[in-house]
């Protein structure tokens, strides 16, 4: 690599600085040569004299130059080294004395360098410092949403552990777990699932106080530490929390998502032995809430009662298995009864198939103790499809012994599941043309509290078979705060107002207004409206004072098998 060449200017002017430097030598023997000259005079012995005198003198004008040349360079250079040690400090090209050419282009042209690299410096170190802030972040945050880790969680965790024990306060954990991610992650990728986990964190912020640390444990698993709070406030939090999100929907690629999130409560006290054991507890009770059917909260408590249901659900999923296949499910059917409703002689009664597992002896098993397990293991469709077929061919029998196409209206609860799934319409429609069952005689049933993972496509299967008559009824209206949220996304024909609220509408003022007003919303939207859990002629009476048309429960008929409901002893179901 050739080197540069200095400017012509330089060259020039220490080229002329040198025949100068060169010239005074000469000039001071000229002059000391004619001064001696003139003193000594022109003889031999004189000349001698004179020109050892012009020749000493000239030698010692080049050593005193030499010297002062010596001190300027050692000077400049030592300014040089100055500089070249200083470029890592404040000093500015304005602070050194100015040199000579051409070290004083040298001198600056190291200085533009060192203010370059020093600009490097601090840029990369501007970039370290961030890297090491971003670092020690991710020690102790959640990269995808940005909230508090499971090492920042168990650090707090220790210190409430610790102040449990030294001063007897009381804290909480919530653990919550979104239901049914994985369903989203296999539909749409983990791009959705990322999505929606990040998008989740406001809502569940929303429901907590600033003081109230929410973190990201796990894939799909969040929890909440409470501090210096009662177990009444706990549960409380853990139902806002979620309320809140069974409200929230998650939109993604022109399809909606209903989210739901099960909840496990447990209590830290001076009594809780370990952080390990506050975790095991609180997933168990979390496991508890999807056990009994997933968008729940369970207190530990709560959960030790469900032990016996943890320890045998591959025992009940055996029985699930074997029921369908060796026909161990049986429908019972219970009717739906007008009670403030005109009557009208020609209008077939209604009557809603309930499910019942037969057991040893003759015994009937609620679908509340299986039914957590079936959805557990993702047998809900396969349930579903029984009961449909089931019902569907009761009526089918029923209409030909009465001779009468339309011999009563069927109400057939679905799982969320079902109505998410993708050929759930097409099903209906072809079993309904298969048996020849009018397709008005047939209601289905939405639970509010099921957990629908693609809202988009259940209204479209709503849409797709109301089109051809199948009425759409949704169920326990107004136990949580999804019931409005359904009303407005799904285009149903009725509703059932839940029996929590009509078994206190006898005794409690605060029920009898909520299904007064839940009445008022139905007749507005144009919808139907049945009472649940009517047991009781004082309930019966303060329903017909409000106007809800229709009832059900067993003060107007308890559930029996088809044939007994239309046996000619036992009375028609309605009349």
């Amino acid at each position: 690599m050739s080197r540069p060449e200095p400017p012509r200017e330089e060259l020039n002017r220490l080229a002329a600085r040198q025949v100068a430097l060169g010239a005074i030598p000469i000039a001071v023997f000229c002059g000391a040569f004619a001064l001696a000259r003139a003193v000594l005079g022109t003889g031999r012995e004189s000349e001698a004299y004179t020109w050892g005198i012009a020749l000493a003198t000239a030698v010692g004008s080049v050593f005193v130059l030499a010297q002062r040349t010596a001190r300027v360079l050692s000077g400049e250079v030592e300014v040089m080294r100055q500089v070249v040690r200083g470029t890592g400090t404040a000093n500015g090209p304005g602070d050194w004395p100015e040199l000579t050419e051409p070290l004083e282009g040298l001198k600056g042209e190291v200085l533009a360098l060192a203010n370059e690299f020093q600009s490097r410096e601090l840029r990369l170190q501007e970039k370290l410092d961030t890297s090491r802030q971003q670092v020690f972040f991710l020690t102790t945050h959640d990269a995808l949403t940005g909230l508090a880790n499971r090492k920042t969680l168990e650090e707090r965790l220790e210190s409430a552990l610790a102040s449990a024990r030294s001063v007897g306060s009381t804290h909480a954990l919530v653990y919550l777990d979104i239901d049914f991610l994985h369903r989203i992650n296999d539909a749409f990728g983990h791009l959705a699932g990322d999505d929606l986990l990040r998008r989740l964190v406001p809502v569940l912020k929303a429901c907590l106080r600033e003081e109230e640390l929410l973190a990201r444990i796990g894939g799909d698993e969040f929890a909440v530490l409470l501090e210096n709070c009662s177990a009444d406030y706990a549960l409380a939090a853990g139902t806002r929390i979620r309320d809140a999100v069974q409200g929230w929907q998650f939109e993604w690629s022109d399809h909606a998502f209903q989210v739901g999130v099960s909840v496990g409560v447990v209590a830290i006290t001076r009594l809780t032995p370990s952080l390990s054991a506050v975790f095991n507890e609180a997933d168990s009770a979390c496991f508890a809430a999807k056990e009994q059917g997933r968008n729940r909260v369970v207190a530990f408590h709560e959960a030790e009662a469900s032990q016996y249901m943890r320890q045998t659900s591959r025992g009940w999923l055996k029985r699930i298995n074997d029921a369908i296949t060796a026909g161990a499910f049986t429908l019972l059917y219970q009717p739906i009864v007008p009670i403030a409703a005109p009557k009208d002689a020609g209008t077939p009664p209604r009557m809603e198939a309930l499910l019942r597992m037969s057991e040893t002896g003759g015994e009937l098993i609620l679908p509340m103790s299986f039914i957590p397990v079936a959805e557990r293991y993702d047998l809900m469709r396969t349930i579903d499809r029984w009961v449909i077929d089931r019902a569907l061919s009761d009526f089918r029998q029923l209409a030909r012994t009465r001779e009468n196409p339309r011999p009563a209206e069927f109400s057939i609860n679905i799982s969320g599941h079902t109505l998410s799934s993708p050929e759930f319409a097409d099903y209906v429609k072809e079993r309904l043309a298969t048996l020849g069952v009018p397709a008005a005689s047939i209601c289905f049933e939405i639970t509010e509290t099921a957990a629908i993972a693609n809202v988009e496509r259940a209204r479209a299967h709503i849409e797709a078979l109301r089109a051809v008559g199948v009425r759409f009824w949704l169920d326990d209206f107004g136990s949580g705060l999804s019931s409005f949220n359904y009303l407005k996304h799904f285009p149903v024909d009725g509703l059932k107002i839940d029996g929590l609220f009509v078994r206190g509408i006898a005794r409690s003022y605060l029920d009898y207004a909520l299904v007064e007003a839940i009445l008022r919303i139905a007749n507005t939207m144009g919808l139907t409206a049945i009472a649940e859990y009517v047991e009781g002629e004082d309930i019966l009476k303060k329903l017909v004072a409000i106007g809800v048309p229709y009832g059900q429960g067993f003060h107007l008929g308890p559930p029996r098998p088809l044939d007994v409901l239309f046996s000619e002893a036992a009375p028609r179901p309605g009349a």
